[in-house]
């Protein structure tokens, strides 16, 4: 039986080399601003269709929708939290708006907008 090990550094190699070409590529999922303390712009929710009418909110855009800052409250010890919520207008699938539902909370500095 042949021994896998020569495969493997073959491919290790391959990988290797595919890097340094700059033919491998890795990219962040478009996913990766999932909320936390940056500054935010505006997003358009409920812009699928359904019951709600658009809306400009703080928050971010995924391919698969929004995530968006619902409300903020301000803490005694100089902080807010951030409450976000996600769009759930599914905007490939016509007509089925759900309700937005929670998804995080951030406790950031007060000068974060929002």
């Amino acid at each position: 039986m042949r021994s896998p090990k020569p495969a493997r550094a073959m491919l290790t190699i391959l990988a290797a080399s595919a890097a340094a070409g700059g033919l491998l590529t890795l990219t962040a999922p478009a996913a990766s601003a999932h909320g936390g303390c940056g500054n935010q712009g505006y997003v358009v929710i409920n812009d699928g269709g359904g019951a709600e009418p658009p809306s400009n909110v703080y928050g971010h855009s995924h391919t698969t929708g929004e995530h968006y800052v619902h409300h903020v409250r301000r803490n005694s010890d100089g902080t807010k939290t951030r409450h976000w919520y996600e769009d759930n207008d599914t905007k490939l699938l016509p007509d089925r708006d759900k309700p937005d539902t929670p998804y995080r909370t951030d406790k950031c500095a007060l000068n974060v907008i929002p």
